[in-house]
Parts: C-alpha cells; sequence; structure tokens
C-alpha cells in the first residue's frame, strides 16, 4: 500500500480541505464514494484522509507526519485503518474480505479516535459481497468512516451508492497537470512528451507520469490507431486482436473501453465542438488520429452529418457496454477465456459504425 502524501497534488487540495472542513464542523458522512478518472489520486486521497483521522496531532496542512499514529500510517500498520484491495490484479474483492470489514467496524477504536476503512477498486465486487457491504453501511458506527475508492461508481449498486455521499475527483487543466509533472521530472522534463502523455491517459496526470517513467506510450498509441483504424474499417478484427494481445486482457480492455467512451462523446458534440477538442488546448482527443477519425465520419449536408453522428453515437455507447460486460466478466471469479472474450470485442468493433 503507497501511501503517498496526497496533500503534494495540486488538483486535491479543494477536496482535501472540504473534508477537512466537514470533519472539523462534525458534518463527515460515514461512507463516501471516491469515483473519478483512473490516475487521479483516489486511493491516496482515501488514505491522506484515514492519516489526518486518526493523526494526534493534526495541523491545518494535515496530518502531522510525527506523532506514532502518523509513523504507523506511515509503513500501514496503523491498527484503525483498514486497506482492502483484490487479492491478485483483475480480481474482486471477495465476500471474506467484506466480512472482514464487518467484523473490523464493530471493533472499539485502539487509540480511542476514528476508525478508517479503505476499499480499493470497490466496484470490482460479486453479489455476495455487494451484499455484505450493504449490511455494514446500513447500520454505520460512530467515529467511523468507509471511502469506497472506484473507477466506476455506476457499477456499484444502486442500494450502496444511495447509502454514501459521492466525491467525484476533477481532472486538473492541463497547465495544473504539466507544472506538477515537471516538478517531478526536474531537469529530464519534456514537455511536448508530457503533453502526449497526459492526452494519452485523458487528463490524468499520475497514469501520464507512469508512461512518462516506464516508456509505454508508444504501445498505447499503437493500440489507439488500430482501435481506431478497426472501427472505421480501414483494418481488420484480426489485427486489432493482434493488437490487443500484445498488452494483459484487463489493460488491454480498459484502454479500449477509454477509447470508446472519447469516440462516443465525439461523435453525441456537435462538429464545431468535436473539432475544439481535437487541438492542442487539453481538450477531450488526445492525439491527433482524433482528427482523422472526425474526418472519416464527417459528411458536407450538415443537417444529414447531425442526424448520423448521432446514430453512431448511440451505436458506439452499445459497443463501449459490451466491452463494460467483457471487464467484468474478466473481474469476476469464473475465469472466463480472455481470447474469446478479445476476439468477439474486435469483430464486434469492426461491425460497430457499419
Amino acid at each position: 500500500m503507497n501511501n503517498t502524501v496526497a496533500w503534494e497534488y495540486p488538483w486535491l487540495q479543494n477536496v482535501l480541505e472540504s473534508l477537512k472542513r466537514s470533519h472539523q464542523g462534525s458534518a463527515l458522512a460515514h461512507a463516501y464514494i471516491l469515483g473519478g478518472t483512473r490516475g487521479l489520486g483516489k486511493k491516496q486521497i482515501a488514505l491522506e484522509i484515514a492519516a489526518f483521522l486518526t493523526c494526534v496531532k493534526p495541523s491545518t496542512e494535515g496530518p502531522c507526519g510525527a506523532c506514532k499514529s502518523c509513523q504507523l500510517n506511515a509503513t500501514a500498520n496503523h491498527p484503525d485503518v483498514l486497506y482492502l484491495a483484490p487479492k491478485e490484479p483483475g480480481k474482486a474483492l471477495t465476500v471474506d474480505q467484506i466480512r472482514r470489514l464487518s467484523d473490523y467496524v464493530h471493533v472499539s477504536s485502539h487509540a480511542g479516535g476514528a476508525r478508517v476503512a479503505v476499499l480499493a477498486e470497490a466496484d470490482k465486487m460479486n453479489s455476495s459481497a455487494s451484499n455484505a457491504l450493504l449490511k455494514t453501511l446500513e447500520e454505520p458506527h460512530e467515529s467511523t468512516y468507509l471511502f469506497l475508492v472506484t473507477d466506476s461508481p455506476g457499477l456499484l449498486s444502486p442500494t450502496i451508492r444511495s447509502r454514501c455521499q459521492r466525491l467525484t475527483l476533477p481532472t486538473p487543466s492541463l497547465e495544473v497537470s504539466l507544472a506538477w509533472m515537471r516538478t517531478g521530472k526536474g531537469n529530464e522534463f519534456d514537455e511536448q512528451h508530457a503533453i502526449s502523455c497526459l492526452k494519452a491517459s485523458g487528463g490524468s496526470p499520475l497514469l501520464a507520469m507512469e508512461m512518462l517513467l516506464d516508456e509505454s506510450l508508444p504501445n498505447r498509441q499503437a493500440l489507439e490507431r488500430e482501435f481506431i483504424a478497426c472501427l472505421t474499417g480501414k483494418s481488420t478484427p484480426e489485427s486489432l486482436l493482434a493488437a490487443l494481445s500484445k498488452s494483459e486482457p484487463v489493460t488491454a480492455i480498459e484502454q479500449i473501453l477509454s477509447t470508446t467512451a472519447l469516440c462516443a462523446k465525439l461523435m453525441l458534440l456537435s462538429t464545431t465542438e468535436a473539432n475544439d477538442t481535437s487541438s492542442d488546448s487539453g481538450g477531450l482527443a488526445p492525439s491527433p488520429i482524433w482528427s482523422q477519425f472526425i474526418d472519416r465520419v464527417n459528411m458536407s449536408d450538415a443537417e444529414e452529418n447531425a442526424r448520423r453522428r448521432a446514430l453512431l453515437g448511440n451505436r458506439l455507447v452499445r459497443l463501449y457496454d459490451e466491452i463494460e460486460k467483457a471487464r467484468r466478466q474478466l473481474y469476476s471469479p469464473s475465469n472466463p477465456n480472455s481470447k474469446l472474450l478479445l476476439e468477439s470485442l474486435c469483430w464486434l468493433t469492426s461491425r460497430a459504425l457499419k
């Protein structure tokens, strides 16, 4: 568990300050859903609030970092902070883990203060785990706080969502992200490369920084190009499958999921708005590939073009639903055949706009 100091992320400051004020005013909810795109620091902000709530002498800047509670949090050993995550990448939170949470909230605080539980990838639960969590949410305990961290809040059951307050982390502006990345890279910072990484990550600075460090941007861009080519009939499902097979199935599906969502947004925007997002202003479109995509689907007649874009946008939404369904199957305990899932998605992609 990497307890990165979220107070150092400038785009999280307002959310952190809001949670701190709620706590000081005795208005902190017993359960929150922390949502937002991947790479914004949702897990970090949950762990930082946990450190703040259990700190003996918190300051206006956050946890003091020196007391025994802060030292325990720094090593992920605080008895009043429970962190639960899937046991393996691509797996779901189990009902046994949620039962452990249920037992945890019924135990008194070791330090006499707050108790905090953080559930990473909270949307990846089967029905048994969801039902067990619901029972815990229905019986809140004083000074006990739950933070459900998820990239996809909509996948949580409606009853769970209704019992939690929703916090959606904002995607920072291009300028804020670049300033933070520049601080992290120092003299080695390449602004144009950083901008390319931010576009490929959908504006998520932590994911963009990962791309800078592991040099994965070319592979992501190659997959994006192949997906767009298959979607627009310029390539075959077999070629897309070959590109997808170069990554882990979960990683590949998550990337084409985000790409499909962006395609759908572009289609459902007006022509002018969509073209604006293709610029270097930090808008929706992450690369020049998107202007090519727009050009391929646009028609000269404005009225007919609007109807066509609406039709294709709806088809892309249906494709998104199918990819999301495949993603959930990969996270399920049934061990589906990932190759067959990818083959099916490639065929659906090739037919989506026809």
